[in-house]
């Protein structure tokens, strides 16, 4: 049973539940609170819905154990989640995990956009260690994907969801057939192949690829199309990559033996992460490096030459002993190194080590978010731990002549959590920071911030949103039928001329399939490529001047529309006047109703025989029809009778599909 949001429960008399932080195939994880150690961790409960067989419980209670025992083999590594413990209530298993406060990378895409190509070899770089090192324990993930992977708010990047992971040893799982979620499945996998180390990269390369260009590889309109191409099709070169393509299109190679290998791929992140910052320092170099343990000693080759083979990193004499808070001799130190706490990110290590030590400096800020509302941007964080601070906050506008690409702006000093920019230009990158300061005694606050300032030593380290850019917004959108192709309409915006328009399948849709985009200029796009049938729901905005800002939109103008097939005008309609009224027929419609109107015979010169609604194969909307005509009646075998009748009257059919309405060819009746 799962807890409500107002009530109380402990789960194991220690862990008490707060608030659900999401829900997957297995379950809900939890926020909560460790009475014994006072701190908050991450329960992952499992739940069974009522109808789940025997058979699938147990595989389910096999998958949580086998989360907990995979993850911990990783317990020491600084990209994976930790795993604290696992605890039993009412005969189900309870893992608990540490509370790595974050949004998934795809949470992240979809709010904020892709990412640049140095950020995605962050992200790359974090991934290739973990896989690597799970590899070396036998335990392949078989489930990477965006929203399995976790943006850190301290930086760190951690792969999380081991409950279908496989392992030395493992029991064969209950349940028949390929586990996994398909859209980042490798060729192998899809073809029943055993799960190894190379699929989870192809599963890496199409996560990294969705996180540069914004949507998956091989995402296609049907789920069978999209399994024909992850198997057949190559996968598209991306646009946005740049550095990192190579290490894309190697590791989303179709044959396992060909697809890039870890160290390969690593060195074209680490070579695309110095290009931007030439002071990165690679702490988390794993890929390379065997981190299995074996007895008290560290199987890892030393990185030293041969002439300094004699001495550990430290430069001591070895002694053959480890020392305190080490595991082995010699090369463990980079072990050490390696697996130092990661509550802090590279880049808060780095800034702590150019300053002062950090225990005069307050904590940042977290969970900085970026609204628009009315044109304007509302920001609003989290506090920051340290108490006696104040918030110092700047507008970073782009300009390629101002100190790293951004001038900075100061827009004031406040005791609160949020602040309202209402003077953000549009058509330009921009982005926000914030600092935490220490109020002096009378009241002032220290510290700096801002594009290229040092923090002084009474400010935190600056938080910062993503890129983003302000345009203007699409207006009067509408969507027609044209033909068997969808029309959409807008008001055309000077100086504004392109869009970005969004398709997906409504949920209203029988069909499903993956999101499309396209570019549309001049007011008007014609979408050719729709299923008959289906409704689409599109979402239209201006198109920033950065690429890397179009799928970020600060607003945007939305419609939804069912392609109905454009139904064939009635071209021989036939009556003929009995005692018993006046019998219409003509050849059906498939997919449509014909209506029948009547209207007297026109008199005036030139429109004799013709009906009200305009010539034939003429498309009118349905409601247009109304008030013009008298309705005989409509029907769809093909014939009907007209009681009412009379000499000189003038009948004309209409075919109707949904909202669509075509006129058919008018007979008159004398």
């Amino acid at each position: 049973m799962t807890a409500g949001p107002a009530a109380v429960r402990v789960v194991a008399g220690r862990y008490r539940l707060l608030a659900p932080l999401g829900a997957g195939a297995m379950g809900t994880v939890w926020r909560a609170f460790d009475k014994l150690l006072e701190a908050e961790v991450a329960l992952k409960e499992i739940e069974f819905a009522g109808g789940v067989p025997d058979e699938e419980r147990a595989d389910r209670v096999e998958r949580a154990l086998r989360e907990a025992k995979h993850a911990a083999k990783l317990r020491a590594h600084p990209h994976v989640v930790t795993i604290l413990d696992v605890v039993l209530e009412d005969g189900l298993p309870w893992i608990v995990m540490e509370l790595v406060q974050s949004r998934s990378l795809f949470d992240v895409i979809r709010q904020d956009g892709p990412l640049p190509p140095a950020e995605v070899a962050r992200v790359g770089l974090a991934m290739v260690d973990a896989l690597s090192a799970a590899g070396e324990f036998g335990v392949i993930h078989r489930d990477v994907k965006p929203s399995n992977v976790l943006m850190a708010h301290d930086g760190r990047v951690v792969l999380t969801d081991f409950g279908i992971a496989t392992g030395d040893g493992d029991p064969t799982l209950t349940v028949t057939g390929v586990i996994g979620t398909p859209l980042y499945m490798a060729p192998e996998r899809l073809n029943n192949e055993p799960a190894t180390l190379e699929a989870d990269l192809f599963s890496l390369g199409g996560t990294l690829y969705f996180a540069v260009e914004g949507q998956a590889p091989f995402a296609r309109e049907s789920f069978s199309a999209m399994l024909a191409a992850i198997v057949l099709a190559p996968a598209p070169p991306p646009r946005n990559a740049g550095p990192i393509t190579a290490a894309l299109l190697g590791l989303l190679e179709k044959d396992p033996k060909t697809r890039m290998r870890p160290a390969a791929a690593r060195q074209i992140f680490l070579d695309t992460i110095r290009a931007v910052d030439p002071s990165y320092v690679d702490v988390d170099a794993t890929a390379t490096t065997p981190r299995r343990l074996r007895g008290t000693t560290v199987d890892v080759p030393p990185s030293r030459s041969d002439s300094d083979a004699s001495l550990p990193p430290t430069g001591r004499p070895a002694t053959g002993r480890p020392e305190p808070g080490r595991v082995g001799t010699g090369p463990a130190e980079s072990i050490r190194q390696v697996r130092e706490p990661r509550e802090t990110s590279r880049d808060a290590r780095a800034d702590s080590a150019r300053s002062q030590p950090t225990e005069s400096r307050p904590l940042p800020p977290a969970e900085l978010t970026a609204l628009e509302e009315d044109g304007a941007i509302a920001l609003r964080w989290a506090p920051s731990p340290t108490p006696g601070v104040v918030y110092r906050v700047f507008r970073l506008i782009a300009d390629p002549a101002a100190p790293g690409g951004w001038r900075s702006r100061g827009l004031g000093t406040t005791g609160v959590t949020e602040l309202f920019d209402a003077g953000v230009p549009k058509g330009v990158p921009f982005r926000h920071q914030v600092v935490a300061t220490f109020r002096d005694a009378t009241g002032h606050s220290g510290g700096g911030g801002g594009t290229g300032q040092e923090p002084s030593p009474a400010a935190s380290t600056p938080v910062s949103t993503m890129p983003r850019i302000l345009v203007p917004s699409v207006t009067a959108l509408r969507a027609d039928l044209d033909g068997d192709a969808v029309a959409l309409s807008w008001r055309p915006i000077p100086g504004h001329n392109r869009v970005v328009i969004e398709r997906i399948f409504d949920e209203s849709s029988s069909f499903q399939g993956a999101m499309r985009r396209f570019r549309g200029s001049g007011g008007q796009y014609l979408d050719n490529d729709v299923q008959a049938g289906a409704t689409y729901r599109y979402r239209v905005w201006v198109a920033p001047p950065v690429a890397s800002a179009m799928f970020d939109p600060s607003s945007c103008a939305e419609v939804t529309v069912t392609a109905v097939p454009r139904p064939r005008p009635v071209t021989d309609l036939e009556s003929r006047a009995t005692l018993g009224g006046t019998v219409l027929r003509w050849t059906t419609v498939p997919g449509a109703v014909v209506r029948i109107y009547a209207t007297p015979v026109a008199t005036g010169s030139g429109l004799s025989g013709t009906g009200p609604f305009g010539p034939a194969g003429h498309e009118v909307r349905v409601g247009s029809l109304e008030g013009r005509a008298r309705l005989v009646g409509e029907s769809r075998r093909g014939r009907f009778v007209d009681n009412e009748g009379g000499a000189e009257v003038v009948y004309t059919p209409v075919s109707v599909a949904g909202d669509r309405a075509v006129i058919g060819a008018a007979v008159m009746q004398t």
